[in-house]
């Protein structure tokens, strides 16, 4: 496919800010279906589409290039707690940073560029040394709790995107180009229809079997603090867990984290498809409690994952976070295994930092990560609910690894230590999300684990996933796997054509 057309930019800003701001503004075009290229000759500048300049440009929409933002950047200070503020702007309502001067002749009355670098970006993981006991940035820590109004369910990169078609479109006119195509164009088969949009169902497989030694000595654990504390109700759950074991599964031979039948038959009736994240070796506690029984059981469930046509991914280890050999040892290993080609990680505990981690997936060969989120509350850590590549501030420019967005995950609203939502609650909270990709014409990944599938212990969050599904179908979204979203967006974008 031939790549998008380009849109020539004017760029006044500070050299070493150049290549990011090309990066901000090569992935905030992406989704209008253009590339861009930057103009520095000042006598050129009245024919490009937009100009980002210390100072308006005569006739040109220009988006002000902040001093307090360039000062920020080169000297890696943090964002000032409230910096993102709510803004009207004569195209629409947004939330951004760095005022630009009132009055100043601006098309917008901030910094564009400057505020979606810091959320695209991950700035604040970059200024803050505070990580939790998995080694990942706390949410309390980041950028969304210390601006209450950029809200991480709100994808505020989206909102940039929509602001920049709404400039786009008059000055397109004005110069005699094509227009931009509709939101979610790339998702489509045939002709773009706006509102389409891309679901990824994905699962990670932490364990593949509950009722093991560890399994019982860990629930004879829960039921003695549960008696201890007196919570009658999780002591029942445990004590109807055991019971179900005996009446049920230790007849069958069977377990309730072996969901792999229903879970494939499930999505094959919906006629969907699905990617799975596997560990390919334990090293260390964080891995996994029950490395042998992993090691024993996995041939089955990727045999079963191979006759299901179903993507394999990496779930990284704690090893392939810290080395770039062990992730080729892993990714090696894991496709000899699964007879496929592995192009996608996502790392367990989503032990994943931006500024160092990510750097080495791509070397590693991967084709596109989808660990980034706080494991705290869904939504968008990056601010952008469609796939881009993270920038790598060491070298000074855009990775070639793709990153989709993980939206939600089950845990995160399920886990008593994160949002504790109960299955109704969780589905609000995902509609509510979906609706702002679908509004945005994004993708994003979904998250459900393969021991969310057991009626007993899902406590409804089985179902919460299929209605899920059947939601996004229904509304005209593209529900696959992650390599399938990660090769459209590829390909409709001319990654890779010159």
């Amino acid at each position: 496919m031939a790549a998008p057309a380009i849109l020539d930019v004017y760029v006044d800003a500070p050299a070493a800010f150049k290549p990011r701001a090309e990066w901000v503004l090569g992935t905030l075009l992406a989704p209008l279906g253009r590339r861009v290229r930057l103009v520095g000759e000042h006598e050129a500048a009245g024919r490009c589409a937009l100009a980002y300049a210390p100072a308006p440009l005569a006739g040109v929409p220009t988006i002000a290039c902040a001093t307090p933002a360039m000062d920020l950047f080169e000297q890696r200070q943090p964002m000032q707690t409230g910096a993102f503020t709510r803004l009207t702007t004569p195209v629409g309502d947004a939330v951004g940073a760095f005022a630009a001067a009132a009055g100043g002749g601006f098309c917008l009355p901030f910094d564009l560029v400057s505020s979606a670098f810091v959320l695209l970006a991950c700035w604040d993981e970059r200024t803050s040394t505070l990580r939790d006991r998995f080694g990942r940035l706390p949410y309390s820590a980041g950028v969304f709790a210390a601006n209450p109004a950029l809200r991480i369910e709100e994808p505020a990169v989206d909102g940039y995107v929509a602001l920049l078609r709404a400039l786009l479109a008059p000055r397109l006119d004005e110069l005699g180009l094509e227009g931009l195509p509709p939101s979610g164009w790339m998702w489509s088969d045939g002709p773009a229809a706006s509102g389409a949009f891309a679901v990824a169902l994905t699962h990670d497989v932490d364990n593949l079997w509950r009722w093991t030694p560890r399994g019982f000595a860990a629930s004879g654990v829960r039921g003695a603090r549960a008696l201890h504390h007196g919570d009658r109700g999780a002591l029942r759950r445990e004590l109807g867990d055991l019971r179900e074991w005996a009446t049920v599964h230790l007849p069958r031979r069977s377990d309730p984290f072996w969901t792999f039948p229903r879970l494939l038959g499930g999505e094959d009736e919906r006629g969907v498809t699905s990617t799975f994240y596997i560990i390919a070796s334990h090293s260390h506690r964080q891995d996994g409690n029950q490395p042998g029984t992993y090691r024993r059981r996995i041939p089955a469930a990727l045999d079963m994952l191979r006759r299901g046509r179903r993507e394999v991914g990496l779930h990284g280890n704690d090893a392939d976070r810290r080395s770039a050999a062990a992730l080729r040892r892993d990714r090696g290993d894991l496709a000899r295994r699964a007879a496929a080609d592995i192009a996608g990680v996502r790392y367990h505990y989503l032990r994943c930092l931006y500024h160092e981690t990510l750097r080495l997936v791509e070397d590693a060969g991967f084709t596109y990560d989808t660990s980034l989120a706080f494991a705290e509350h869904e939504g968008f850590r990056c601010g952008a609910s469609f796939p881009f590549h993270p920038y790598d501030l060491e070298a000074e420019r855009p990775l070639r690894l793709l990153e989709l967005p993980l939206a939600i995950m089950d845990t995160s609203l399920m886990g008593r230590r994160y949002r504790a939502l109960d299955a109704a609650g969780a589905e609000r909270a995902c509609r509510d999300l979906l609706s702002r990709v679908r509004a945005g014409g994004g993708g994003v990944a979904v998250l459900w684990h393969n021991n969310r599938f057991d009626r007993r212990s899902a406590q409804g969050y089985d179902d919460v996933y299929w209605r899920l599904v059947d939601w996004a179908r229904a509304e005209g979204g593209l529900v696959t796997s992650a390599g399938e979203i990660v090769r459209r967006w590829q390909q409709n974008l001319g990654e890779g054509v010159t």
